[in-house]
């Protein structure tokens, strides 16, 4: 008896893992310490054998059992009732397998998505005047009953099934790294509702919208269909013409198949004080810079697993070991982490290279505390010495860039939105914009195609969106590859967010004061916009009666040579005083455009200084034109909930436009104390209205 005993275990063994991988099992954003939406009825889904039973049991007071069985693509779901929040509470699944989900909280569910400004961290919020510092922000972080899931990036062609993260309760050894825009909005909610919020961060840094929008959505659009069906043809050129421009830019490259060998003796190269983003010495410079480090191991090294951490790195890397190539990366936001292949590293000296590419605007390194360093199993971080830094080509004596790929579309939603549309949530946040600057019209059409794809996703046309209008910024040379007139692409976009505001159930945050250096396409202060999203929701959809934004244009009616314009939610209309909070202290102010030559395109491109603060200062921001549609400098005084505009100059008005340039911070707000949104009278043909993606 004991050999066919022997011959079952066996047996039993090799299929263990097949019967494993059969066991009932959730996503990922279904597990501990998750928070599911009050007294709605909530899905709950995942995976088993074809036909197998599911039984799902809540633990919460006159909760019923619910049962599903699996479809013979393995997939399962259920439907339960959520009660009023509260909690913790347990939800046991029992199929072939049993498990169960443990401190469950239930309360208000957010999805915070969007670019760079979303994904901002907490640990690198600067604040405005008068605010806490990120060290503050993090060691005050203690609420257990705000949860918080980071999706991990990630990108398909096709839409996927699950994302990767996990729920942490919010504690300052976990908000460091998460959505500083989604934390502060959450903070509020938890404080003024008084229930367990939970927030879901699914952003990506320098991305455009098409990515987040699915391609049934896109195809909808008749201007993005043209453009999808090009696609494969459009693909082969623009890769032949990218492989030829990086042929003849690598040939300008100094360094190129030379300063990545390990004998290069690089002693005349510039020591790097600090290795972080480019400061004074290399400001202003795009193109390649090349480094060489030293990593030390002891004698005793025995070649155990080992990875190399150097952080995000701006814009593009290629990096080596002892004349190794061990990765290549592009993304400004990206964390570069390379497994080192076995036997490269050797006791003593090691020769680190990293080549860094900048396209535009900052460059360098982005370090998270104990950045760079070398992490080998079952020892201690090793941070490389030594750095020196050599230019090896200067973009302005290379041939400008192609576009190396066409477009992507709907891989970020495939990743990273559609797998958690099962979901029942609140509603959404949306921070993004600065990537479909050039293309300020047609983000008319993509942003309210995307609202209404991702509501319909997620199987409520009635979901809330709010949303953060773009902060000044000097585009500058980030727009010069296009055929703009200057100082108007972001307005254009701005103008394309507020239009969404005739979709229901959606609200915008105007950000025109919030920054304090408009050459910094990341304001620090996240805390006003994350209040100013929660003030939002709480109007809608949690019904609260207050302010919740700022002067919003109405109309315009021709008065005396100039304009009356009526505005919504213009009680108590001001002016804000330079040194009220928000971090506009020490920027200057526009007042007013110089004349731009006649024509549909021109724009107001430039602005007088405001003068200093004074008990009450003039109005900013507001330029005007006359028939011939050439703007000037324009004055506006308060007169109760309007606004009277003359020309300066005294001439007869036809358009006003107000904070219509890039990097304006006009000062118009109303009693709350919430800036008015940038606006403009008239319907002439714009800057933008000509490119398409």
């Amino acid at each position: 008896m004991k050999r066919p005993l022997s011959l079952c275990a066996l047996f039993c063994c090799i299929l263990s893992p097949i019967v494993t991988l059969a066991d009932v099992r959730l996503p990922s954003v279904l597990s501990d310490g998750m928070v599911l939406q009050q007294q709605s009825e909530v899905r709950l889904w995942g995976w088993a054998d074809p036909g197998e039973a599911v039984t799902v049991t809540p633990s919460w007071p006159d909760a019923k059992p619910e049962s599903a069985t699996a479809a013979d693509d393995g997939r399962w779901r259920v439907a339960l009732r959520t009660p009023a929040a509260g909690g913790p509470h347990e939800i046991a699944f029992a199929g072939k397998n049993q498990l169960a989900l443990r401190d469950v909280l239930i309360g208000e569910v957010w999805l915070c998505s969007g670019q760079s400004n979303m994904e901002w961290p907490v640990g690198r919020v600067r604040g405005a005047p008068g605010i806490d510092n990120f060290e503050a922000e993090i060691a005050a972080a203690d609420f257990p009953r705000i949860r918080l899931f980071r999706v991990e990036r990630a990108r398909s062609d096709t839409p996927l099934e699950d994302v990767t993260g996990r729920w942490q309760p919010c504690t300052p050894a976990t908000i460091a790294e998460f959505s500083a825009v989604a934390y502060f909005f959450g903070r509020r909610l938890h404080r003024e509702l008084d229930v367990p919020i939970g927030l879901i961060q699914s952003a990506w840094g320098g991305t455009e919208i098409e990515l987040w929008t699915s391609r049934e959505a896109m195809r909808a659009q008749p201007e993005f269909r043209e453009a999808l069906d090009r696609l494969p043809e459009d693909q082969k050129q623009r890769e032949a013409e990218h492989a030829e421009w990086r042929t003849k830019f690598e040939a300008l490259d100094a360094g190129w198949n030379r300063w990545h060998e390990p004998a290069l003796d690089d002693s005349a190269w510039t020591p790097a004080r600090v290795l972080g983003l480019w400061d004074e010495s290399l400001a202003g410079f795009d193109g390649v810079v090349w480094y060489r480090a030293m990593l030390n191991l002891p004698t005793e090294w025995s070649d155990p697993p080992a990875r190399l951490e150097l952080g995000a790195i701006d814009d593009e890397d290629v990096t080596w070991i002892n004349g190794r190539q061990i990765g290549s990366t592009s993304g400004a936001f990206t964390q570069r982490v390379y497994p080192v292949p076995p036997g490269l590293l050797k006791p003593g000296v090691n020769r680190l290279v990293v080549r860094v590419r900048d396209r535009g605007w900052q460059g360098g390194f982005r370090l998270a505390p104990n950045q760079p360093a070398l992490l080998a199993e079952g020892g201690p971080p090793i941070r490389p010495t030594a750095w020196r830094w050599k230019i090896g080509v200067d973009q302005k004596d290379a041939p400008r860039e192609p576009a190396a790929i066409v477009r992507e579309h709907a891989t970020l939603y495939n990743a990273m939105i559609a797998p958690l549309t099962p979901l029942r949530i609140r509603g959404f946040t949306w921070y993004q914009g600065e990537s479909n600057v050039v293309r300020a019209r047609q983000y008319r059409t993509a942003f309210p195609a995307m609202i209404r794809d991702w509501r319909s996703a997620f199987g409520d046309d009635a979901l809330p969106f709010h949303f953060v209008q773009i902060a000044p910024f000097e585009y500058g040379g980030l727009l010069a590859n296009a055929t703009l007139a200057p100082g108007c692409a972001s307005a254009e976009l701005r103008e394309a967010q507020a239009l969404a505001l005739e979709l229901p159930h959606t609200g915008m945050v105007v950000a025109t004061d919030i920054t304090s250096n408009v050459r910094d396409i990341h304001p620090g202060n996240k805390q006003d916009v994350g209040a100013r999203l929660a003030g939002l929701a709480l109007a809608d959809p949690y019904g609260r009666d207050l302010i919740h934004s700022g002067p919003r244009f109405r109309d315009a009616k021709p008065e005396a040579g100039g304009l009356r314009i009526r505005l919504h939610h213009a009680d108590g209309l001001r002016t804000r005083p330079a040194a009220e909070p928000s971090g506009t202290s020490t920027t200057a102010q526009p007042t007013g455009a110089a004349a731009q030559p006649s024509g549909a395109a021109a724009q107001p491109s430039g602005a007088a200084a405001q003068p200093t603060a004074q008990t009450t200062p003039e109005l900013t921001g507001f330029v005007a034109a006359g028939p011939d549609r050439v703007f000037v400098p324009a004055t506006a005084k308060i007169e109760g909930r309007d606004l009277i505009v003359h020309a300066v100059d005294g001439r007869e008005i036809v358009a006003v436009r107000f904070g219509w340039c890039d990097a304006c911070i006009p000062n118009l707000i109303n009693a709350a104390g919430l800036p008015a949104e940038p606006f403009r009278t008239d319907d002439w043909p714009g800057a933008t209205d000509a490119n398409r993606w």
